[in-house]
């Protein structure tokens, strides 16, 4: 069983930094605007409170700690769909992860313009806003609606065959920009796949445990070098084979 110090920790810093993104998301809605970044902003809500709990433990962050640190540690994005955010697209999420050397791993993802709070802990379910995660049961790849991302990097290495497979042998693909909240939307369902290249280790943690923890599975090549980030693939295990075969001949997992 989860140490229930570890998910309130988790939960309550999430949902104070999607307070922190939302009012400010409205604002810039109505005009308005404030000095310092949003995700400096919601990092230092989430850090505040993960210090006041457990002031001893690592914390791995994208603005402000973003090197490797042993575990136990808190993996944090206070704002994972950045670009969505600063130009008003309701997209966009928190992901506070903590990874236990001993204890379970607890993940939450806060996906803001939803108002919907995603929880996995680790052996024990994956949940949204209380109730329970199923991922979907599509059995063929020509049935799934996937969901991927793809950066400068990945479009400067000609890596398009894969997009081009995907597209021609599934419902259809879409690339929204955050990678913590596609993945806690497999996990609920909503997309049948999830597939992205040159993720950072924030965005390969709180996702995969919600998907894994709703039935679903995850292949994750972690980066071989500084340059190329994590790869992961993520969908219901009808559907992994498929995926993983079709991205191998089209060198995505390469």
């Amino acid at each position: 069983m989860v140490d229930d110090r570890y998910l309130w920790t988790a939960t309550r810093a999430a949902e104070v930094a999607g307070d922190e993104l939302r009012a400010r998301f409205e604002s810039r809605s109505r005009g308005r605007s404030r000095d310092r970044p949003a995700d400096e902003a919601a990092e230092e809500r989430i850090i505040d409170v993960i210090a006041a709990a457990f002031p001893d433990d690592n914390v791995v962050s994208e603005e402000g700690s973003p090197e490797f640190r042993p575990k136990p540690r808190w993996v944090v994005d206070p704002l994972d769909g950045t670009v969505n955010f600063h130009n008003g697209v309701p997209h966009f999420s928190v992901s506070i992860m903590y990874e236990g050397a001993t204890r379970p791993d607890v993940g939450v993802v806060n996906y803001v313009p939803a108002d919907q709070l995603y929880v996995a802990i680790e052996g024990e379910g994956a949940f949204v806003n209380g109730r329970e995660l199923s991922v979907s049961n599509a059995a063929e790849l020509s049935d799934a609606l996937v969901v991927t991302g793809f950066d400068s990097l990945a479009r400067a290495n000609g890596d398009g065959a894969y997009l081009e497979a995907l597209c021609a042998s599934t419902r259809g693909v879409r690339r929204m920009g955050s990678a913590a909240a596609e993945l806690a939307l497999v996990a609920a369902g909503r997309f049948d796949v999830y597939f992205e290249q040159n993720l950072d280790m924030w965005d390969t943690r709180t996702g995969p445990l919600l998907v894994r923890e709703a039935g679903g599975e995850v292949t994750h090549v972690e980066a071989i070098d500084d340059v190329t980030g994590d790869t992961v693939v993520a969908s219901n295990q009808a559907l992994h084979r498929q995926v993983i075969s079709l991205m191998s001949r089209h060198s995505a997992l390469g």
